[in-house]
């Protein structure tokens, strides 16, 4: 795992350590519990980011490409959103 996967895994840690606890009412009895916790969130976000790392690595054609296609359908929406509103500030002139 390099530097930038290693980041993104405490961090990922850290969010799903926080959900965790926002979700459940959880009452820790000395740090052993929440050592234990926090250990399960790595895990869980160490299998996440080595998924995701990989999919991305295998699928990145595709990956572009879907993001290619949103940037033009949002291109195109706010375009049309806008002559929509220019036409109907005309009309209530």
């Amino acid at each position: 795992m390099d530097t930038f996967q290693t980041i993104v895994l405490f961090i990922l840690a850290i969010v799903f350590f926080v959900i965790f606890n926002k979700m459940f009412r959880v009452t820790y009895f000395g740090i052993k519990g929440m050592a234990t916790v926090f250990i399960v969130c790595l895990l869980v976000s160490a299998a996440v980011v080595n998924w995701g790392f990989t999919f991305i690595a295998r699928h990145y054609g595709w990956i572009i490409a879907a993001i290619v296609v949103i940037f033009i359908l949002v291109a195109l929406g706010k375009s049309k959103s806008q002559a929509s509103e220019t036409s109907s500030n005309e009309h209530s002139n």
